[in-house]
């Protein structure tokens, strides 16, 4: 590989990493967001490429005027059906469909241990353990799961996994509440300030090794 294919592929790299610091930005206000995390990965002495995960930190949790927002305080994810997928969701914004089902700010149905949860007319609520309360009574437990790995984000705040999936025994769930954003926006900030230097100095190198082929060319031609 030359020199400017690899500076070339280290500015490309870098751009993927800004792309992935760009959104995380973006997303800091956003209810139930989970950072990405991009980086190099080297594959061998002549190959580094760039991957990206997604962080699986939890963000702090808010309070909201909906009883039918609910923020987990735990480990865990709500479950979501949707589209006949599962996914999963830190954000927990729900409101009863017209068939009574309670249902996700995204339109997927919210899972219990039981499937999805129907509450017909009955005043919803939820107790601290995840147990959803109709009329005051307990009808249903919530499904809050981990998972071994968060894949990527769907539109709606859902999440696909792959991995092992476990029930999590210490389930606790806040009413009016929301869970914010994961996203550590002092980190983002400084990351964006290190790539755009790292990039600078890549563009740097590329010109310097442009003038001194330059002049090696020349000075071959004197000859």
């Amino acid at each position: 590989m030359s020199v400017i294919d690899a500076i070339a592929l280290g500015i490309e790299r870098d751009l993927q990493h800004l792309k992935a610091v760009s959104e995380n930005v973006a997303n800091v206000n956003t209810p139930g967001y989970q950072a990405v995390q991009s980086f190099d990965a080297v594959l061998n002495a002549d190959q580094v490429i760039t991957q990206q995960l997604v962080s699986k930190k939890f963000g702090a949790v808010k309070d909201s005027e909906r009883n039918l927002d609910w923020a987990i305080t735990s480990t865990g994810y709500f479950v979501i059906e949707k589209d006949q997928q599962l996914f999963i969701t830190r954000y927990g914004r729900f409101h009863v469909s017209k068939d009574g089902l309670l249902t996700h700010v995204s339109g997927g149905k919210l899972l219990g241990e039981s499937g999805p949860i129907n509450v017909g007319n009955a005043s919803v609520s939820v107790s601290t353990m995840g147990a959803v309360l109709l009329n005051g009574k307990e009808s249903e437990q919530l499904k809050i799961v981990d998972v071994a790995h968060i894949a990527k984000g769907v539109s709606g705040g859902l999440y696909s996994f792959r991995g092992q999936v476990s029930d999590v025994m210490d389930i606790q769930v806040r009413k009016n509440a929301i869970n914010t954003s994961n996203v550590d926006s002092g980190e983002q900030m400084t990351n964006m300030i290190n790539l755009n230097r790292h990039i600078q100095s890549l563009q740097k190198a590329a010109l310097a090794y442009d003038q001194m082929m330059s002049a090696g060319i020349n000075e071959l031609g004197k000859k």
